[in-house]
C-alpha cells in the first residue's frame, strides 16, 4: 500500500511537470512570430528533447509529451 501511494505521488508529480512545460511552451507560442527565419539554439534546448529522422518524415519529441510529425 505504501508503495503503491509512493508511485502514485511520483507519477502526480511527473504529470504537474507535463502540465508546467506545456504552459511554458503555450505561453511561448503566444508570445512570438509564428513564422520563424532563424535557428534559435536557446529555444531549441530549452522546449525539444529530441527529434528523429526517419526516410519520409521527421518527428519533433517535445520536453512537454508532445510529438510532431513532419512530412519531408
Amino acid at each position: 500500500m505504501k508503495e503503491k501511494k509512493q508511485q502514485l505521488l511520483v507519477d502526480k508529480a511527473e504529470t504537474e511537470g507535463f502540465k508546467l512545460r506545456i504552459g511554458e511552451l503555450e505561453a511561448f507560442l503566444k508570445g512570438t512570430n509564428h513564422e520563424l527565419t532563424e535557428y534559435d539554439e536557446a529555444m531549441v534546448r530549452k522546449y525539444i528533447r529530441e527529434i528523429k529522422v526517419y526516410e519520409d518524415h521527421l518527428q519533433v519529441c517535445f520536453k512537454a509529451g508532445i510529438d510532431v510529425d513532419i512530412d519531408r
